[in-house]
Order: C-alpha cells, then sequence, then structure tokens
C-alpha cells in the first residue's frame, strides 16, 4: 500500500475520531473547524466526498447520542462530577432547564447550530427525559445543517486557495518570461547600438 491510500485510509479514522472528542467537550478539538478541515480536504483530494461526509455525519450523531446518553444514565448527579462541570454548571442547569421544559424543540435545534451551545443542551436533554426518537429526529437535521454549512465553507476555501496557489505559480512564470523578454530586448537594443555605431563610424572614416 503507497503512501497516498496509507494517508487516505487514516484520514477518515482520524475524522470520525476528532468529530466524537470535539463532540464531546474534548479540549482543542472544535467540531467545526474539523468539520472545516474535512471541506478542505476534500477539494484537495486527500479525502473523497464518500466516505467522508459519511463518516462526519455519523460522527456528530454519534457523539451527541453520547452527552444524551450520559444526561440520561447519569440525571442530575452529572452536574456536581467535575468532568462534566465545565460543559454545564449547576447555575447554568437551573437557568436552562426552566427554558428547556417550555421549548425543548426549540432549545435543541438551536443547540445544534450554535457553537458552545450544544453539549449543555444535549445533557440537558438527557437528564429533563426527552423521549431518545424526539432527540434523535432533531439531532440528524440540526447534524445534517452544520455538515453541509461547514463542510461546504471548508470546500470553497480550499478551492479559492488552490487557485490563489495557482495564480501565484502564474505570476512567478509571468514574471519569469518578462524578465526573459526585458533581457533579451536589452541585448538586442545594446547591440544594435554598437553595430550602427559602428557602421557609421566605419562610413565617417571612408568618406
Amino acid at each position: 500500500m503507497d503512501t497516498y491510500l496509507l494517508i487516505t485510509k487514516f484520514s477518515y479514522i482520524g475524522l470520525f475520531t476528532l468529530l466524537i472528542l470535539g463532540g464531546l467537550g474534548v479540549p482543542f478539538f472544535p467540531e467545526d473547524l474539523i468539520l472545516i478541515s474535512c471541506g478542505m480536504l476534500i477539494s484537495f483530494d486527500i479525502i473523497k466526498p464518500i466516505p467522508a461526509i459519511p463518516i462526519a455525519y455519523l460522527g456528530l450523531v454519534i457523539s451527541d447520542s453520547l452527552l444524551y446518553y450520559a444526561g440520561r444514565r447519569f440525571g442530575r448527579k452529572i452536574i456536581t462530577n467535575k468532568r462534566f462541570e465545565k460543559i454545564i454548571s449547576p447555575p447554568k442547569f437551573l437557568l436552562l432547564e426552566r427554558k428547556f421544559i417550555k421549548h425543548s424543540t426549540l432549545i435543541m435545534l438551536l443547540g445544534r447550530l450554535l457553537v458552545g451551545f450544544r453539549a449543555q443542551v444535549f445533557l440537558l436533554a438527557g437528564i429533563t427525559k426527552v423521549s431518545f426518537s424526539k432527540f434523535l429526529i432533531i439531532d440528524t437535521f440540526g447534524s445534517a445543517v452544520v455538515l453541509t454549512i461547514m463542510v461546504s465553507a471548508g470546500y470553497i476555501g480550499g478551492r479559492f486557495l488552490e487557485n490563489v496557489k495557482k495564480g501565484i505559480l502564474y505570476m512567478e512564470y509571468a514574471v519569469a518570461i518578462l524578465a526573459i523578454v526585458v533581457i533579451i530586448l536589452l541585448i538586442s537594443y545594446f547591440s544594435l547600438k554598437h553595430l550602427t555605431k559602428k557602421y557609421i563610424t566605419g562610413n565617417n572614416f571612408k568618406d
């Protein structure tokens, strides 16, 4: 197996792993940045849209479902757990819970779309015993929207950078050709000037 195939193979595994970690709130792995990077890798033809996009989509839904399950499994006890207190503190939980009871559908949808709000909402959905079917329907829709926006942004950005790179390369070629043309013109000019001067001097001498 050559190097390109190795990079391609492990890129998919890495993409899935990073999305799981980012979705669970692990620092240094922002979910949106990973999706944008996915789009850029597709534009550079390092990975293919299929299976990259389905894998990324699966990573989003699974990471969200794990947070939902953690909230449903441990309930309110999870708020006092040191591992989760950075995601949702007791004051934040009380504030969100009041609003969540009245507007759970809207808040879950916004939670999927808004950066820095997702993990809190998914934990809250589990803690408040929202049905998994309702959670899954909203999350799969929201994940599809986020995936489309972020991967498309990365792809467009990647194509732009590729065009800029090509533009710089073309510019370098143009400058090199222009330099060659200028050198040829200068050589021709001075050669012609020298020959003209020599011819005139020769004619004056004969006269």
